[in-house]
């Protein structure tokens, strides 16, 4: 990596975190969570090979030459992670997959015994499910509803997964709608939360049953898996009416989880994972996309896994499990994890925006 590409990832991400501070953008940092409580019954070795396993059977693909979310050709190699290549792109800031795999490939991936095993275990857990619910998916719902119009009665949840968000939105009264391809999820949100959800995609064919009918269209960990989210947010913006509320999710890069998955790329199980995260996106496009199809951004939220992500990746490199330093650390991670929030390197943010 050239000498002034290693420090400008976070004296970006600071930039652009003072210029998003100057507008009438709330911004929110740091999420308390009990990340080991969250990840119960994970156990990260086996975690780290299958998803190995999983990645290496699947073949990349060629050699993209432009970025997909800008069209800025330049990039520098950051990672080779189980056989494809992430980089840093240096027209926004996003790092993705150079050479994703073929829509086919994708498509399968998702439909894989992999992919739903790995879902049932972290989310459609008995033993973590109503954690999830009162920490992650509640906190989040009231986050959106404070920063959107009042009154919002509708919304869709594109992408729901097994559905505590919309578990979340239905404790406020609002009416909600799913839509989820994976049939072990959509099941588990039909069955745990009683939820109406459909088994589809939404693309140009069908947007014309979704049109007008939401106050609010949401979108979490949803942008990072498709080849072209450009593509989709045109899609979206083409249901929704002025003053209407989108909701986005995403991984965000730089961040602490992703210097560490650069540092030990052979100990990853979440984040930089392909082909599944084809993107990790950057505050400055996340904003250009929005811009280009018709939105502002109303409120941010930054927040993330990192501090544990590097420490259990430690721990996966030299013997500190169970020693008093690691258990130290481990009752420190929301205090650190605050840290590298307020920083703007956190792994994950959370934007609302209003339809122009």
């Amino acid at each position: 990596m050239p000498p002034q590409t290693k420090c400008h990832l976070v004296e970006e991400s600071r930039a652009e975190i003072a210029g998003m501070e100057s507008r009438n953008t709330v911004i929110r940092y740091g999420k308390p969570l009990d990340s080991e409580r969250l990840k119960r019954g994970l156990r990260k070795s086996e975690s780290i090979t299958a998803a190995s396993n999983f990645s290496r059977a699947i073949q990349s693909g060629n050699r993209l030459v432009r970025c997909p979310l800008c069209d800025h050709e330049e990039r520098d190699l950051i990672a080779k992670v189980y056989g494809f290549s992430y980089v840093e792109c240096f027209g926004c800031g996003s790092a993705y997959v150079e050479d994703p795999p073929s829509a086919e490939a994708i498509s399968a991936a998702y439909r894989s015994d992999y992919y739903t095993a790995a879902n049932r275990a972290l989310l459609a857990n008995p033993e973590t499910i109503n954690y999830r619910l009162s920490n992650v998916a509640i906190p989040k719902v009231s986050f959106v509803l404070e920063h959107c119009k009042t009154g919002s009665k509708r919304w869709l949840d594109i992408g729901c997964g097994v559905g505590e968000i919309l578990a979340a939105a239905q404790k406020h009264g609002l009416e909600t709608l799913g839509i989820e391809t994976n049939a072990m999820e959509s099941d588990f949100a039909r069955s745990h939360f009683g939820l109406s959800v459909v088994e589809q995609y939404i693309d140009a064919s069908n947007i014309h049953a979704f049109k007008d009918r939401f106050d609010i269209v949401s979108m979490f960990s949803v942008l990072e898996h498709i080849p072209d989210p450009p593509s989709l947010l045109a899609t979206i913006s083409k249901i929704q009416k002025r003053g209407d509320t989108l909701v986005i999710e995403t991984p965000h890069f730089p961040s602490i989880s992703a210097f560490s998955q650069m540092a030990f790329p052979d100990l990853i199980n979440r984040m930089m994972h392909p082909p599944l995260h084809l993107f990790l996106f950057s505050v400055k496009v996340i904003e250009s996309m929005l811009l280009a199809h018709g939105y502002t951004v109303r409120a941010r939220w930054m927040f993330g896994q990192d501090f544990y992500e590097f420490l259990s990746t430690l721990t996966e490199k030299i013997p500190l499990s169970g020693s008093r330093l690691q258990k130290s650390l481990a009752a420190l991670t929301n205090e650190f994890q605050q840290t590298i929030d307020n920083a703007g390197l956190s792994d994950e943010m959370l934007v609302v925006a209003e339809r122009m």
